[in-house]
C-alpha cells in the first residue's frame, strides 16, 4: 500500500533525513509516511495499490532516505540483502541489480508523476565516514577497514551515489525544474534560516525555525570501538557499556576523525567534475523556483 504523495524525499542516507522527518513531523501543515518507496525499486513490474494521503488539507511528504542510492532490483532481492556488507561479493549480486539513477526516477514517476522531489546531499568525504561508521558493526569482525567496506555491495553503491549530479539529472528530466529541490546538509548548521525557508517554501507550508538537536548521529568514538573491538558487540548490553569507556583509551587516536587527510583528498579529488556539474545544476534549480 502507497500513499498519494506531494513530496517525495528521496535522499540521502546519512544526510539529516531522521532530522528532517522529526522536523516536519512537527509541522502542523504537513504529514509523513516513510519507507513506502523501497518497495517501488525492489518490483520489477509491480503493481501498487495508491490511498489518499492522511489529510486533504495537509502535504504529505513519502520520506526513504535509500531511493538516491538508485538500486533497481531485477534479480534475486534476499540474495542482495544477505551479500549486502559481504567485502569481494559483488559478483555474486551484480545480476540483481542495476544502478542506476534513471530506472530508479522513471519508477517512481509511474506511481508519484506529479509529486514533488526533495535531496538533501551532504559532502562527500564527510558523508562516506558518516555512512562507513554506521554499517561498521555490520562488517565481519576482521573485515572492518574502510577499503573492506569499499568492496562490498553497499560500499559500491555508495561510492557511485556520491556523483550527485548523476541523480538530480535524471529526477529533473523526468519531474522538471520546478519540481525538484536540492538542499546541503552543512547549511543545517551554518544558514539554518535559509534552510528552512528552502525547504518550508519549496514543499508549500509556512516557515517555521529547524530544532536544534541532531538525531540519529554515529560517533566515530563508537565506530573506533566497532573496528579495534569487534567482539565487543557480542557481548550483552550492560557488560558492553561498561567495557566501552577502557576500550576507548587503549585505541590509538580515539577522538580524531576516522578517516585520514589522505582519504578526504582522494574522496575530493573522486568527486570534483561531478561537484562543478552539481552546483551547475542546483544554481538551475534555484533560478527556476
Amino acid at each position: 500500500m502507497h500513499t498519494k504523495a506531494d513530496v517525495l524525499h528521496i535522499g540521502y542516507p546519512k544526510a539529516a533525513s531522521t532530522f528532517l522527518v522529526k522536523f516536519l513531523e512537527s509541522h502542523p501543515e504537513v504529514t509523513v509516511s516513510q519507507f513506502e518507496l523501497s518497495d517501488i525499486l525492489q518490483q520489477t513490474g509491480g503493481r501498487f495499490e495508491i490511498q489518499a494521503k492522511p489529510s486533504l488539507h495537509k502535504i504529505h511528504v513519502s520520506k526513504d532516505e535509500n531511493i538516491a542510492e538508485s538500486v533497481c532490483v531485477v534479480g534475486d532481492l534476499k540474495n542482495w540483502q544477505r551479500c549486502l556488507y559481504v567485502p569481494g561479493a559483488w559478483d555474486q549480486v551484480k545480476n540483481d541489480i542495476l544502478i542506476d539513477p534513471g530506472e530508479a526516477a522513471l519508477r517512481l514517476h509511474k506511481i508519484h508523476p506529479d509529486a514533488k522531489v526533495l535531496l538533501v546531499i551532504r559532502e562527500q568525504g564527510d558523508w562516506l565516514q558518516s555512512v562507513y561508521k554506521f554499517v561498521m558493526s555490520q562488517l565481519p569482525w576482521n573485515r572492518r577497514s574502510f577499503a573492506d567496506y569499499c568492496t562490498t555491495p553497499s560500499g559500491i553503491v555508495l561510492l557511485q551515489a556520491g556523483h550527485f549530479d548523476h541523480t538530480i539529472r535524471a529526477y529533473v528530466d523526468l519531474f522538471g525544474t520546478k519540481r525538484v529541490c536540492v538542499l546541503r546538509f552543512e547549511d543545517i548548521v551554518s544558514a539554518p534560516k535559509r534552510f528552512s525557508a528552502e525547504l518550508c517554501g519549496f514543499i508549500g507550508v509556512s516557515d517555521q525555525p529547524l530544532p536544534q538537536r541532531r538525531e540519529n548521529e554515529t560517533h566515530a568514538q563508537i565506530a573506533r570501538i566497532q573496528r579495534f573491538f569487534p567482539l565487543i558487540e557480542r557481548l550483552p548490553r550492560g557488560l558492553k557499556n561498561t567495557l566501552k569507556p577502557h576500550a576507548t583509551r587503549l585505541m590509538p587516536g580515539a577522538r580524531r576523525a576516522i578517516f585520514s587527510a589522505r582519504d578526504f583528498r582522494i574522496l575530493r579529488g573522486v568527486y570534483m567534475a561531478s561537484n562543478w556539474r552539481t552546483d551547475k545544476l542546483i544554481r538551475q534549480l534555484s533560478r527556476a523556483a
